[in-house]
């Protein structure tokens, strides 16, 4: 049982499965044999529910049966958020003061509990423990938002002190290293954790991420050096899907053909486990994401559309073991009947319909499906019961988010943005079915959240001012809705409209809209400037690498308005704004007071160069991912406006749809207040 255990938490999971399958052969009644392999099964991506059930029926209330079956629950999908912490409250009392049960119900709290209740346990934890506890005390202290160097290696040793082979006590501080841009350091740990588990896919992904960001290092080498070792991995866990998985990410951008291959004997050897439902899920993700470039491009392509259809169809008749993976999946089907304009109204409903029992996340997209039945189908009563069963999910919704930050601020900021979004689709659904108190009532406490920066709201309130003969106030509420992130694509047709209804054509729509933007403009500029800070405090210090050589330090900023834009390549609101930020910048090239500058939070950035060449995008990048990291810059894209004395005076999270207007408002304002009298300088509203 000792080396199956150590194989589980040396992170072999798919050897240790296939060692403690070797072992029951000859110790065939070890319950806790058998019960440690069933946990490197579930570990190794397959679901192991099933066999635990079985153990526990062969062993009714055998304490390592109870524990087997906490530990499947554990890595289950799908329903190891509801049932693991129970069990393993069951198995820990079956296996009093026992540090393996200690330890499962501690892994299981971690994985699937809010982080207090998990801060709660370690804390209560008395007098030494096991270096498998400490270990995971320190992947928990990871994911923590106030987490410093001296705390992670604290805890690192204390492992180790317990256990000089324990291998999280190298590997997660090397992962924690990695993930602030210190591969170097990174690399050193990493390997010392593949010197006591050689044959870890885990361990030798983060090697390869820790390769991949090397500086030291040229691209040739980077790819030699992951292509050896990637043989190496196969050529001794070449038959564990995990293992695959791992080559196979390492190959997407590097090796085309071997991802390809890769994917497929993922797929073919291994349908059952979780590894090829993601392989499954990323190439439908591929081919949806080419459907909506081709959209963007007005380059439809039905054929590719039908293959679309089929494969999603494929998917879904195959369900995978991660039930959000389906809910995209259904979601993405809804999209195609509702991007069709010739699709029936039975063919929307029965795609919606289809979809809402999958989803658990996205239920705002959900909402606005309600919507758009509502008002393209007879369909209404229907619609109604979607959007309510949206707003039904939204507790459980705001649950994960408290299980997942500690910040209050992030909670509510997030609670309020989801019922913002659902309340307006309610609110739309019952005005279409003519219903026009309730209506109001739902789009009031919609409005009343304050998080008015989806265009949607706009549209929607707009209708209920339209229907309450209150044209005025319909076409200023779509006016300002037009400058919201995506807003000339869901307002400007509304609003276009409205002038038709009103005038009969749509001659002298140009010239209306224009006076109606420059209506609200000054009323835009002044609600902006309010949300200047009251204290502003300073820019964090730093110290980046320039992409394409150098550094540059945050000193060098003194004395000029800096504008810095945080973003990533995977972050698509930040890659659509880039080319207005380059016109930001071009329009301040000559302004010697005003620096436009970018950090770019990307772990991967050897291609980055070529990225921005391709879409002549000529920014200055700072490559600062730790940074972010470390001053919780996490909303993305985020845009910190400086003034000359380094204090961070306004702050944008998010896209939007009038960046060069806005930005520039805000610039001329700090401006003003860098050439105010000290006197004059009045304190905003905060």
């Amino acid at each position: 049982m000792d080396r199956v255990r150590r194989g589980y938490h040396g992170r072999d999971w798919w050897g240790c499965a296939r060692e403690g399958a070797t072992l029951r052969l000859q110790y065939p009644d070890s319950a806790p044999l058998q019960a440690w392999t069933l946990l490197c099964v579930a570990r190794s991506g397959e679901d192991a529910v099933p066999l635990a059930d079985a153990m526990l029926s062969e062993r009714p209330g055998d304490p390592w049966a109870l524990f087997a079956r906490a530990g499947a629950l554990v890595d289950h999908p799908g329903r190891g958020e509801a049932e693991s912490i129970p069990a393993a409250r069951v198995a820990q009392t079956a296996l009093p003061d026992h540090p393996d049960a200690t330890w499962l119900l501690a892994r299981a709290l971690v994985v699937h509990a809010a982080q207090s209740e998990a801060a709660a346990f370690f804390a209560a934890q008395p007098g030494p423990t096991s270096a498998q506890l400490h270990a995971l005390e320190l992947a928990f202290t990871l994911n923590t938002p106030d987490v410093n160097t001296q705390r992670v290696f604290a805890l690192a040793e204390q492992a180790r002190a317990a256990d000089p082979r324990c291998v999280d006590a190298e590997f997660l501080p090397g992962l924690w290293l990695l993930n602030r841009r210190r591969p170097a350091e990174a690399e050193v740990l990493v390997r010392r954790a593949l010197e006591l588990s050689p044959h870890s896919a885990a361990i030798r992904s983060t090697l390869w991420s820790a390769i991949r960001q090397a500086d030291h290092r040229d691209a040739a080498d980077k790819r030699a050096a992951i292509e050896a070792d990637m043989r190496l991995l196969l050529l001794t866990r070449g038959d564990a899907p995990e293992a695959l998985m791992a080559a196979r990410q390492a190959s997407q951008d590097m090796f085309k053909e071997t991802y390809e291959a890769l994917s497929d004997e993922l797929v073919a050897r291994f349908p059952a486990y979780q590894q090829a439902d993601w392989a499954r899920y990323e190439r439908l993700a591929a081919l949806w994401e080419a459907r909506y470039e081709r959209r963007q491009k007005g380059a439809p392509d039905p054929a590719a559309d039908e293959h679309l259809r089929r494969e999603l169809d494929a998917f879904i008749a195959r369900p995978p073991s991660r039930p959000a993976l389906l809910g995209d999946v259904y979601h993405e089907r809804y999209r195609l009947v509702r991007d069709d304009d010739a699709a029936a109204p039975e063919a929307l409903l029965a795609a919606v319909q289809a979809w809402a029992p999958h989803e658990q996340r996205n239920i705002h997209s959900l909402a606005d499906a309600a919507v758009e039945l509502a008002e393209r189908t007879p369909y209404r009563t229907e619609a109604e019961a979607i959007a309510r069963l949206a707003l039904q999910r939204l507790d459980a919704r705001v649950a994960l988010v408290r299980a997942a930050f500690s910040d209050q601020a992030v909670v509510d900021s997030e609670t309020a943005a989801f019922s913002t979004a659902l309340h307006g689709a309610l609110g739309a659904v019952l005005l279409a079915q003519g219903r026009r108190a309730e209506a109001r009532a739902e789009l009031d406490a919609a409005w009343s959240q304050g998080k008015r920066t989806s265009p949607e709201l706009f549209v929607r309130m707009a209708a209920l001012a339209e229907a309450e003969d209150r044209i005025a106030d319909a076409e200023a509420l779509l006016a300002e809705g037009l400058s919201r992130w995506r807003g000339e694509e869901i307002c400007d047709k509304p609003l276009k409209r409205l002038y038709q209804r009103q005038h009969g054509d749509d001659r002298g729509y140009a010239a209306h809209r224009q006076k109606l933007e420059a209506a609200v403009r000054d009323r835009r500029r002044a609600a902006l400037l309010s949300t200047a800070i009251a204290e502003p405090k300073p820019l964090p210090p730093f110290v980046l690498p320039r992409l394409g050589g150098g550094e540059v330090r945050s000193e060098s900023l003194r004395g000029r308005i800096a504008v810095i834009n945080v973003w990533a390549k995977w972050c698509g609101p930040c890659v659509a704004e880039m080319s207005a930020l380059q016109d930001l910048a071009d329009a301040f090239a000559g302004a010697p007071d005003v620096v436009v500058g970018t950090v770019n939070v990307d772990t991967k950035t050897d291609d980055l160069a070529a990225w921005l060449a391709e879409r002549g995008l000529r920014l200055e990048v700072l490559l600062g991912t730790r940074y972010a990291r470390d001053n919780g810059y996490d909303t993305l894209p985020l845009t910190l406006f400086v003034d000359h004395d380094g204090r961070i005076v306004f702050t944008h999270e998010g896209a939007t749809e009038r960046l060069v207007e806005e930005f520039t408002w805000r610039i001329e304002a700090l401006r003003q207040r860098a050439s105010a009298p000290a006197s004059k300088l009045v304190r905003p509203a905060g």
